[in-house]
């Protein structure tokens, strides 16, 4: 004997009745999830997608440092802690930017002869992108940042930190909310 044709193994998934289906409200605006970010190339030294903030967010914050500390400890670590730092920094810079980290923002950059003050530079460029994105009015030198301060002590810790101070300091108070 045959089987008959319409039994179904629990496999098979029968199609719905179209009279049933509605279309599925939209969400509230708030509610919504972030947009998906848009494919970029691969790239020698990119790890993934930018760090953007959410839709709506604030931008990360920089993390405020003592420059004169910093150099000290830069000093007394044999620049082993200069190395965390500008690692720290272009990583922070970059979150506030909403870029992908290139090579010239990673650590190992600065252990490379000459290649360093390339990236110093760069770091001093992606400063200054970041004090004109929050409408700040400060500025960084780049020629000051890879030649002039670290042939005064190795002085570029100081002067960078303190322009990062102050981007700090405008984009937390623009986080802040006004009358408390």
């Amino acid at each position: 004997m045959t089987e008959p044709a319409d039994h179904t193994t629990g496999r098979e998934q029968l199609p719905a009745p179209r009279g049933s289906m509605q279309p599925a409200p939209a969400p509230h605006p708030a509610w919504a999830p972030n947009p998906p970010y848009p494919p970029y190339p691969a790239q020698p030294g990119w790890s993934g997608a930018p760090a953007r903030p959410p839709v709506g967010g604030v931008p990360p914050v920089p993390r405020k440092q003592g420059a004169w500390g910093l150099w000290w400890l830069c000093v007394l670590t044999f620049s082993i802690y200069y190395l965390l730092w500008y690692d720290r920094i272009n990583a922070e810079l970059a979150a506030v930017l909403g870029q992908p980290r290139r090579a010239n923002s990673r650590w190992w950059n600065q252990l490379i002869p000459f290649w360093a003050f390339v990236g110093l530079g760069a770091t001093a460029k992606r400063l200054n992108a970041a004090h004109a994105l929050v409408g700040s009015p400060t500025r960084v030198g780049v020629f000051t940042s890879w030649f002039w301060a670290p042939a005064w002590f190795g002085s570029q810790t100081r002067y960078l930190q303190r322009r990062l101070n102050i981007l700090h300091d405008v984009l937390t108070s623009r986080t802040t909310q006004s009358g408390y």
